[in-house]
């Protein structure tokens, strides 16, 4: 399996992306960890077993490769009756995303909506990010203010995600290994699913808004070359990295 999942990066090294499973150890762990000392419901179980669907989709994509990149590509071969691992990716984490808001309690119609956008969004938009070393970790830091406060109850595999991915961000900034589909939309999945239920409703919505914003520009101009034109970002881009060239 690992030659299987041993990709070229975008230096055309080959790394392996393995990642991912030390992200789903993390979830699994942080979720059975909630339910030992502060207790799982029924929705915190329904959203870990939406990211474990996520992060098994991700999986699949990343073994079963040379499939179109991009939901437009997905989308195209899609209308030409071609059904991609990638589009039963997109299908699979909607509708992880859907469920696991579904099953939260005592939230607004607009926020559940929102929430869904949310939730797939942010998981598709890591995975967009996954194409420099330590990108989608680094950017994913910057969420955190989004995702503290929230009820570890209903999100117990977002503390875990969150945790092993900082612990692993060494390997893939030194492009010892990768995210990968798995742990890159398993990350954005987690991300996604902590900012729902530390935000109130206008803060989903935006949330939500920015998220498919990002999407589109990675659809477009691509994210890479926005990244690059703001110098900030541009600095905790390569921060950590080898220089390229």
């Amino acid at each position: 399996m690992i030659e299987r999942l041993t990709v070229r990066n975008f230096r055309g090294r080959e790394v392996p992306a393995v990642l991912g499973f030390a992200l789903a150890g993390g979830g699994l762990a942080s979720t059975l960890l909630v339910a030992a000392f502060d207790g799982v419901g029924a929705a915190g179980w329904v959203a870990a077993g939406g990211a474990a669907l996520v992060f098994a989709a991700g999986l699949v994509d990343d073994l079963v490769r040379g499939g179109p990149r991009g939901i437009r590509a997905h989308l195209r071969g899609l209308a030409g009756g071609h059904v991609s691992p990638g589009i039963v990716k997109l299908v699979v984490i909607v509708a992880a995303a859907a469920v696991a808001v579904a099953a939260a309690p005592e939230r607004d119609a607009v926020r559940r909506v929102a929430g869904v956008v949310l939730l797939a969004g942010a998981a598709n938009l890591a995975n967009a990010l996954d194409v420099r070393p330590g990108r989608a970790i680094k950017f994913g830091i910057l969420a955190l203010p989004l995702v503290v406060g929230g009820e570890v109850a209903l999100a117990p595999p977002t503390p875990g995600v969150w945790l092993a991915a900082l612990l692993v961000l060494p390997w893939d900034a030194g492009e010892r290994a990768m995210l990968g589909d798995a742990g890159a939309n398993l990350l954005g999945f987690a991300i996604g699913l902590g900012a729902y239920h530390a935000l109130g409703t206008f803060g989903v919505v935006v949330a939500a808004a920015a998220v498919v914003a990002l999407n589109a520009l990675a659809e477009t101009v691509t994210l890479s070359r926005a990244i690059e034109v703001v110098p900030p970002v541009r600095w905790w881009d390569r921060l950590g990295r080898a220089p390229e060239g």
